[in-house]
């Protein structure tokens, strides 16, 4: 078991090689162990590497292997743990990037594979309006979602507003840094970071101990931000800076993307602003738009239900509507019309009704939802 791990680690400590070759390399071999017995004559057969990198790659394993097992000794020293590429609890939506870290190191309880993961950025000048809608939006989502894992990185701003508001409502929190796990940076966010760890979330970090810490790792450790998540919501951001690069990410990762509108006159909300015109974001308001985009459901079909058997009152149509709406999040009124068998002027009455009855959402784009979801 020690010695696997090992040669796991080992692998991001070689020369000449980022992640994406990392990949390609156990990939040819069938395990990071193989790696390491291969011939430099086996890795020049490897397309795309080359000559050279081979030969810097070959000579560079006893010094990668010396290196792990530092580092397993400063892990274990200070409750740090690990998880590799090839480890099977290895983030699942990390893996469909082809370019995330063959190594994340982390203190705390990750459950990396939880079923809904949400990250959250935004800028460090956050405003009123910025906090304001962190904390609206995860309380309201701790109370339809309370499994759901809030991802953010630490920093001044929208990213520690997320973290606290996800401590305030008990919903696990991970903050990924751009530097190793030796310090938390800023350092007036150590406390917070402690309450992470407490409350069985995580702090994460790809990079070993003894990393020079550079502005290049902020930017590098975005792509952690964007593939861990389901969703990406950029809360506040200008037109340049962390937030517009990781929505960029999160974007090639093909991940839905948000971002919350602001005033055409605030610096503070041009990036999110031109996101959504340049359609690479959705807008979003509420925790009622990322539900409809991602078509999440707080209920069991057997809880919705035990709710609708308590409805009382209804029309034949509003039942045969009611019906239809149940196995769908949302529709819209064509398939509605498809599915009921009901005349445009009937069904539209009677999806009316159901309004004032607060049985039916109309939603923008004649799409309509059960209240009861």
């Amino acid at each position: 078991m020690v010695d696997n791990r090992l040669y796991n680690l080992a692998v991001s400590f070689l020369s000449g090689v980022g992640d994406i070759n990392a990949k390609k390399l156990i990939s040819r071999f069938g395990s990071c162990e193989a790696i390491f017995k291969s011939s430099l004559r086996d890795l020049q057969k490897i397309s795309g590497i080359g000559d050279q990198i081979s030969l810097k790659l070959y000579n560079s394993f006893g010094s990668a292997l010396q290196k792990a097992e530092e580092e397993l000794l400063y892990i274990y020293a200070n409750e740090i743990d690990f998880v590799s590429f090839t480890d099977e609890d290895y983030p699942v939506r990390l893996r469909e990037c082809d370019d995330s870290p063959i190594v994340i190191y982390y203190k705390g309880k990750p459950q990396f594979n939880s079923q809904k993961i949400i990250s959250v950025v935004g800028t460090r000048n956050a405003t009123k309006y910025g906090t304001d809608f962190c904390a609206s939006f995860i309380e309201s989502l701790a109370a339809k979602y309370p499994d759901t894992v809030i991802v953010s990185g630490l920093a001044y701003g929208i990213d520690v507003a997320a973290h606290k508001e996800a401590l305030k409502h008990d919903l696990k929190t991970w903050a990924v840094m751009g530097h190793s796990l030796e310090t938390i940076y800023p350092a007036k966010h150590k406390r917070v970071a402690c309450k992470i760890i407490e409350a069985d979330g995580a702090v994460i970090s790809d990079f070993p101990h003894g990393s020079k810490t550079e502005n290049s790792n902020f930017v590098k450790r975005n792509r952690i931000v964007a593939g861990l998540c389901d969703a990406l919501i950029i809360v506040e951001s200008g037109k340049k800076g962390g937030s517009m690069i990781t929505a960029n990410i999160a974007n090639h990762y093909n991940r839905d993307v948000f971002a919350v509108p602001g005033s055409i006159n605030s610096v503070y909300s041009e990036g999110c602003n031109r996101l959504v015109k340049t359609n690479r974001a959705h807008l979003t308001e509420s925790l009622e738009d990322i539900e409809y985009i991602m078509n999440w459901t707080s209920k069991s079909p057997e809880s919705l239900q035990k709710s609708l058997d308590l409805v009382t009152g209804l029309t034949e149509n509003e039942k045969i509507i009611v019906n239809v709406l149940k196995n769908y999040e949302y529709l819209d009124i064509d398939n509605i019309i498809r599915q009921t068998n009901l005349d445009l002027n009937t069904l539209s009455m009677s999806l009316l009704e159901l309004e004032f009855k607060n049985i039916v959402r109309a939603l923008p784009g004649k799409i309509f939802t059960l209240k009861l979801k």
